[in-house]
Parts: C-alpha cells; structure tokens; sequence
C-alpha cells in the first residue's frame, strides 16, 4: 500500500510570527478555560502553501456565546496575511469532518 511521502514543510519566521498574532487575537477573544482553540487543515499539518487559508476551530460544551463574528472581525482587522475561517465545533454534525479536523490539530489552549 502506497504510503504518504510528503513531509511537512517547516514553517518560516514570517508563518511564526503570523500564527502567534492569530493565536493571541483567538486566546484574547476567546478566555473561557471551556472552550478549546487550535488551528486545523494545511497550515497546522505542514502541508500549506502561500496561498493557504488560516483554519482556526474553537470546541466546547455549547456553542460559543454570541458566535464566532467578533473574533472573525479582530482577524480581518489585524495584520494577519491569510484569510481565515473559524469553525465552531460544537455546530459541526459532520462527524467525518469533525475527524478529519482533529487529526494533527495544534492546541492553542486546552480544555480545563
């Protein structure tokens, strides 16, 4: 069975300082220690491009209280490069792509 030989592609200082001003503006939006926010998809697996979107979830025991569009906003507004997405888990049915998620997520602050 063939195997997947693309390795993840390091990440600069220009994608470090990037994604440390995303995870600030996702942490400072978001204080609930109940609720979970790491970053998904090709940029935290390593296989992105510059043209990759930034994939931010947020997971908790509701849906977060008044929804994602304030901490979307704080995004459009800074100096992040990418567009980006966040995603609420607790709105997300699709189990398949809830795994799919998952796998090789990067923790921006765990659940206590």
């Amino acid at each position: 069975m063939p195997t997947d030989t693309h390795q993840p592609t390091p990440r600069t200082p220009f994608e470090e300082k990037y994604l440390a001003e995303a995870r600030r503006i996702c942490l400072d939006a978001v204080p609930d220690p109940r609720y979970e926010i790491f970053l998904f998809g090709s940029r935290a697996r390593g296989h992105c491009d510059h043209a990759s979107d930034l994939d931010i979830g947020i997971a908790g025991p509701e849906p977060l209280p008044g929804g994602v569009s304030q901490l979307m906003n704080r995004l459009i507004e800074s100096d992040v490069p990418w567009r980006c997405q966040v995603i609420d888990f607790a709105l997300v049915s699709d189990e398949a792509f809830r795994r799919h998620a998952y796998e090789g997520r990067e923790l921006w602050r765990p659940a206590n």
